[in-house]
């Protein structure tokens, strides 16, 4: 059970920040494991092995996706309670002391540790497991401090010891102050099933809605106290499984490429546990996808906070979001072709999910929007354009992504006022223009 102890809104607030920073952690390692996995173009596969891999991509897909929910319904939990989105997270590998020593963040293939390691992670509180090899945990603890006013971290065992501290906390506070003054948040300036299509995803604005957001969160994945199908527990153990069974029919079947652990785009002064890619054909890819993923963030957390009177502007910054994670998933892939750096030969590169130091600016997000696109002569000579070009060509994009924001093009309501000033300040010199046609001779 878990300890951690919930004495004022700021201690709240501070524990849901955290809990949006692990699932967005969560979220990102998953993708770069699915990420690094062979496609149907591999050699090495048979048949059947290439069709378990697939599955495995997909399986992890799909429980990546369900914590960008959790993450998104816990942005959403912070706004009923007064506060606000929080999209940020540290940088991988995430520093020790950050988390509880149990919560190990950092950037790897898949392999059967990094599955082990997954299992791990969404383990149900009855069981009684240990991390995968490689994932060694710090001898450290982040002690409890009582009675102040600035609040602090705490530990738990599992992610859903988190939660049920978090729950209790909401629930304490909606009887000390009343469920009204608890919620003080908007629905309305929430991100709700009606604005992105993620499972599971609901508004908060009362304390029913809260519980039902929270006990979503811990059924579908971390830490929940009956293992029900479908959660992610159970799908990384079925993963787990069929891997072990393709590797004692085959003791040389490897699903996924030679991908770096913790790639970085920069020379980092601790280069422990890190490649640096420096390959001058993956930097500028690894830079691109960097770039769109920082965009993606900030395009999210530009939806929270719109009243109803923008629902508009709210719907256009979804769909540019989900448009951009469109383009991410493509170019991460490929990424994982190339090579990292001549200094780690045999080792490919891989999408650092970098962050930014601040995702809320509001006003140059159509700017940013623009920047990656270059000149014809600029492309000539970025060896992005030439071994990327094709890839960027198979994006899956159902239409072109509107770089311009709905304030910076005109509504058609202006565009029909504009085009009848026309007609009527038309001076009565200049008679309407005809097409003109061809006299028959």
């Amino acid at each position: 059970m878990s300890t951690i102890s919930v004495e004022h809104r700021e201690q709240l607030l501070y524990l849901l920040a955290e809990a949006a920073e692990v699932e967005h952690c969560l979220m990102c390692t998953y993708l770069y494991a699915a990420f690094s996995l062979k496609g149907q173009d591999a050699e090495d596969l048979s048949p059947d092995e290439k069709a378990a891999v697939a599955r495995w991509r997909q399986s992890i897909t799909e429980v990546a996706i369900e914590e960008m929910t959790h993450l998104t319904m816990v942005s959403n939990l912070m706004v009923a309670l007064g506060g606000g989105p929080n999209f940020a997270r540290p940088n991988f590998p995430v520093v020790r002391g950050y988390f509880p020593s149990g919560v190990v963040a950092t950037l790897r293939p898949f392999s059967r540790e990094t599955i082990d390691h997954f299992v791990f992670l969404e383990r149900p509180d009855s069981a009684r497991l240990s991390d995968a090899a490689g994932y060694e945990h710090a001898a450290y603890r982040r002690p409890e401090v009582h009675g102040r006013l600035m609040p602090s971290a705490q530990d738990y065992e599992t992610v859903g010891d988190l939660y049920r501290a978090i729950r209790g906390g909401v629930e304490a506070l909606s009887e000390r102050v009343s469920e009204e003054a608890c919620f003080s948040g908007r629905g309305s300036t929430q991100v709700g099933p009606l604005d992105l299509g993620l499972p599971g995803l609901e508004l908060v604005s009362d304390l029913a809605s809260a519980r039902r957001a929270m006990d979503t969160i811990v059924k579908q994945g971390e830490g929940s106290e009956e293992v029900t199908e479908g959660c992610h527990f159970r799908r990384f153990e079925a993963i787990r499984d069929e891997y072990s069974g393709l590797l004692a029919r085959r003791p040389g079947f490897s699903p996924a490429r030679p991908v770096a652990e913790n790639p970085v785009m920069r020379c980092p002064p601790d280069p422990a546990g890190k490649v640096w890619i420096t390959d001058p054909v993956a930097v500028p890819v690894m830079d691109y996808a960097n770039a769109l993923y920082a965009l993606m963030l900030r395009l999210l957390v530009q939806c929270f906070g719109r009243p109803p009177s923008e629902a508009r502007r709210k719907s256009t910054l979804v769909e540019a979001a989900i448009q951009v994670m469109h383009l991410i998933a493509p170019l991460a892939e490929y990424l994982t072709r190339l090579p990292a750096s001549e200094a780690h030969p045999g080792i490919n590169a891989g999408m650092s999910f970098a962050m930014l130091r601040s995702v809320a600016q509001r006003s140059w997000l159509a700017e940013r929007a623009r920047s990656p696109r270059r000149t014809r002569s600029s492309r000539r000579r970025d060896p992005l354009s030439r071994s990327c070009r094709r890839c960027c060509s198979r994006m899956p994009r159902k239409r072109p992504l509107r770089h311009r924001m709905p304030a910076q093009r005109p509504s058609r309501a202006s565009r029909r006022l504009r085009l009848l000033q026309r007609r009527v300040h038309r001076p009565k010199s200049q008679p309407p223009r005809r097409v003109a046609t061809a006299s028959r001779s």
